[in-house]
């Protein structure tokens, strides 16, 4: 996971999986967009006005970390 800021636009990007590219976005609500891959898996969040949004970022990267860490585990009990 990479996580980028842009501060003079204020609009962070969470980078869930580098290297996959994503084929659509999805709105989440008015300041986050959801990319997702061909397959309908998130790639990456971007999150606008994100210092007004700090705490649902905080809550969408732990999120993140738990399904990243789901996906490990499934992958290695295959």
């Amino acid at each position: 996971m990479k996580i980028r800021y842009d501060s003079e636009r204020d609009i962070l990007y969470i980078d869930v999986a580098p290297g996959r590219k994503a084929r659509d976005t999805q709105p989440f609500d008015d300041d986050i967009l959801v990319d997702l891959d061909e397959e309908g898996n998130i790639v990456g969040v971007e999150v606008w006005n994100a210092s007004k949004n700090i705490e649902a970022v905080e809550q969408l990267v732990e999120k993140a970390k738990r399904l990243l860490e789901a996906a490990a585990e499934a992958k290695r009990a295959s």
